[in-house]
């Protein structure tokens, strides 16, 4: 046998082998279920979630936080305010004068580097504060104000004893231009960390959970004739946008969004001749949620030292994951709704 058909021969035997594996490892790959590929890890799924937003946090020691709450200024000549973005939750409430004012609420491990402007401290805005343990933040107050502020024992820090922990801003005129940060409350927090207490009381957070919606798009609150509090749905974001007499107040540049509204109806008087406001945040009043595009009609309740959220049945409402917004509303206001 000649050297060429020895070479041809053993070419023709090596193109069958080649042929026989490719054609073997191509029957197996397609019938036998067998994926020729890296295996990939499923996402391993969040363990921790905060009782304040029900977000995701990195571990244990992060889900029940200690609590900075902050008394913020709504005047139309402090806005736009800082450090509302960056609330997990957010209260608003009637004040004297026709406007609103802000209670924020902080995980006080947030990096926040501009909140305010500061403002004082009212006795119902001590109410909410109480729910919270946390620390208080404010500038003075009413002598109500000031008063439950020792009766309670409230661990707070007032501007008007502790200057070096704010500063006076340029974007605005006094009185509304006062501000604090995460890294003074946090010497605050070292320097009397015996007062430090953890919250662990939060509201539920979930799918919805109720049955009985309606669909609602946009919430508009009539505070007072010139003062409309608006949130509209974004379907595609997911989220609520707001707005103030039709003008989206911004901050940085970008919207102020909740991923639940809760509309809370409370009796309200006038207690004296400067305009200042009795709340009743006690017992049990009417209730509207919104979350995802739906409204809930249900009953709010302050069970023990914490305000909760009941649907008709007397579920406990799941509120979204993400900002809430909390809006105290006068029994006598109307909300108004559309589609």
């Amino acid at each position: 046998m000649t050297k060429n058909k020895i070479y041809l021969y053993l070419s023709i035997f090596l193109a069958v082998v080649v042929l026989s594996l490719g054609s073997y490892f191509v029957v197996h790959r397609y019938y036998s279920g067998v994926i020729w590929k890296k295996a990939q890890a499923a996402p391993e799924l969040p363990k921790y979630f905060s009782v304040l937003d029900g977000l995701p946090v990195s571990s244990s020691e992060m889900v029940d936080p200690s609590v900075v709450v902050v008394m913020i200024d709504n005047h139309p000549d402090a806005r736009p305010q800082h450090g509302l973005a960056a609330a997990k939750i957010m209260y608003e409430a009637p004040a004297e004068g026709g406007i609103t004012r802000y209670v924020a609420v902080f995980d006080s491990s947030q990096d926040v580097a501009k909140v305010g402007p500061v403002r004082s401290a009212r006795p119902y805005f001590i109410e909410w504060l109480k729910e919270y343990s946390g620390l208080y933040i404010h500038c003075g107050g009413s002598p109500e104000g000031l008063q439950k502020i020792i009766t309670d024992k409230i661990f707070d820090l007032d501007e008007m004893k502790n200057g070096p922990y704010f500063w006076r801003g340029d974007e605005h005129d006094a009185p509304h231009n006062l501000y604090t940060s995460s890294e003074n409350w946090n010497k605050v927090l070292d320097k009397k960390a015996d007062k430090k207490k953890i919250f662990s009381n939060g509201w539920k957070f979930g799918d919805l959970n109720v049955s009985t919606t309606e669909i609602v798009n946009n919430l508009a609150v009539n505070f007072t004739s010139d003062y409309v509090v608006d949130f509209n749905y974004d379907p595609n974001l997911k989220i609520y946008t707001r707005s103030i007499n039709n003008k989206q107040i911004l901050e940085d540049g970008q919207p102020l969004v909740g991923q639940t509204i809760v509309v809370q109806y409370v009796k309200v008087q006038i207690v004296d001749d400067y305009g200042r406001k009795e709340i009743n945040t006690d017992g049990s009043g009417d209730l509207r949620v919104l979350r995802d595009g739906v409204m809930i009609h249900g009953q709010w309740k302050k069970e023990g030292n914490r305000t909760r959220w009941y649907d008709q049945n007397g579920t406990e409402i799941n509120l979204k994951p993400g900002k809430t917004w909390v809006e105290v509303v006068p029994n006598d206001i109307n909300i108004k709704i559309s589609t």
